[in-house]
């Protein structure tokens, strides 16, 4: 039946493209390609007289399926986003504190004094 193929092709491209870790611009514009096409396809089942009213209900529900599926892939890959955009500024951000932070080694610091004698200082 061409429709399961048609059905089982658009879930497998949208499975490999959120995996395959290339741009996420670019993956989620093709999810959401997806998703217009699939939507456009919904919205044609009512004036396809080739189905009868049982088909059309199952095509409509494995469309809105594959449409939520689709919605998931592309909110999975904005929340990896955003955890990569915090894992960022997280380490920008402990970068910062440590250049910024006297050397462990200096907290016994060894200063001459006004007569020249050697003075301990502790930090």
């Amino acid at each position: 039946m061409q429709l399961s193929s048609t059905n089982s092709s658009a879930i497998a491209s949208a499975s490999v493209g959120a995996g395959s870790g290339s741009n996420s611009a670019a993956e989620i514009a093709k999810l959401q390609k997806q998703i217009k096409n699939l939507t456009n396809e919904l919205k044609n089942i009512a004036g396809d007289t080739t189905m009868d009213a049982k088909a059309k209900q199952k095509r409509a529900e494995q469309l809105q399926a594959q449409i939520q599926l689709i919605q998931q892939q592309i909110t999975a890959i904005q929340q990896a986003d955003a955890q990569k955009a915090q894992d960022k500024a997280q380490r920008r951000t402990e970068a910062a504190r440590e250049s910024n932070s006297p050397p462990s080694s200096s907290l016994s610091a060894r200063k001459e004094g006004p007569l020249g004698t050697n003075l301990d200082v502790h930090a």
